[in-house]
């Protein structure tokens, strides 16, 4: 078997996840905006034989043809046989617009689950898009484990979102569209720089290419695929430990003592993230320069609480107004 064509080829990839994710009955539903990427996927999911796909359309209103766009898609749905859910926003005056977008989008999403029986959420991202989350990522200073861009599997909110296209290029997704005659709808604003992702596209990554005399972005997604074995390899390790912690009303308790640093940090940023507390570098470093050298009642301020090491031991103790929160 030739391995690139495995790696590319969009209608493979998606029969090969198919046939290792999805059991067959329950009813998908796609993020369908009918651009290149999610039109292709639309389409390779079609060509496998998906029977029961839901269509999910978000209009941002961020352009004057979106509405008429929108209607576009609810045709092609409805010729297609797909069940088609759409929702018009009301685009921010201020803020992160790309950001709020995202949420907005999964908000929709989420709330689609609550309604129907979906197994997942089918999401379009492609190499591309990992390369551009990996060297974002990267150039706002995460952590290694968490550099990784994307999950092909991973979940929101409890929702289930499944990303088939991660190693599937644009070219070929062009060259999916060509063959079969298929036009997409081209959204300008992602052209436009002042998002980052179109500066990343249009500005960042020619630069870096013509700079580096090759292109970089396979480099990018095998380093997300390396720092995802690293997150998988440490919580592995930490896992015991992560299961002895112990919560109570007022905060959370554990022992560090015989953990290696690389091992601490992991494991203070998966209770934070489970605790939805932030742990800037300037507050995690020296907290785990005190568990290091076992320092005796060393205390930390964070908006949530106060951070306490005493002797390689952590604790959390939670402000009067804070809740006890789920584990993540």
């Amino acid at each position: 078997m030739d391995i690139q064509n495995t790696l590319t080829d969009p209608v493979r990839c998606v029969q090969e996840f198919l046939q290792e994710h999805y059991d067959g009955q329950s009813p998908l539903l796609l993020g369908y905006s009918g651009g290149p990427d999610s039109k292709t996927l639309l389409y390779t999911l079609l060509e496998c034989g998906l029977k029961n796909l839901h269509l999910a359309h978000v209009d941002h209103g961020w352009r004057e043809t979106s509405a008429q766009e929108a209607e576009v898609l609810r045709k092609e749905a409805d010729h297609l046989q797909c069940p088609f859910h759409s929702i018009r926003l009301i685009p921010p005056q201020k803020g992160n617009k790309e950001n709020a977008a995202r949420e907005e989008r999964l908000s929709f999403f989420r709330s689609l689950f609550s309604q129907f029986s979906f197994q997942a959420l089918l999401l379009a991202h492609q190499a591309g898009d990992l390369a551009e989350t990996v060297l974002k990522r990267i150039f706002e200073g995460a952590h290694l484990p968490f550099i990784e861009g994307m999950d092909s599997v991973g979940a929101y909110q409890e929702m289930p979102i499944w990303r088939p296209f991660l190693n599937v290029e644009r070219k070929m997704i062009i060259e999916f569209l060509k063959n079969r005659n298929l036009e997409p709808i081209y959204d300008v604003t992602n052209l436009d720089p002042v998002y980052m992702r179109a500066r990343m596209r249009s500005e960042i990554f020619p630069f870096l290419n013509q700079t580096f005399g090759k292109k970089i972005e396979g480099n990018l997604n095998l380093l997300s695929h390396r720092c995802s074995e690293l997150r998988e390899y440490l919580d592995r390790k930490i896992e015991p430990i992560f299961q002895q912690v112990e919560k109570t009303p007022w905060g959370l308790v554990v022992d560090t003592r015989g953990m290696e640093r690389l091992e601490r940090r992991h494991l203070i940023q998966k209770l934070a993230r489970a605790e939805s507390l932030s742990l800037p570098r300037t507050l995690l470093e020296p907290l785990l320069d005190a568990l290091e050298r076992l320092a005796i009642m060393r205390k930390f301020q964070s908006e949530a609480g106060d951070l306490i090491c005493d002797q390689g031991k952590f604790f959390f103790l939670r402000k009067p107004d804070q809740k006890l929160l789920p584990k993540a």
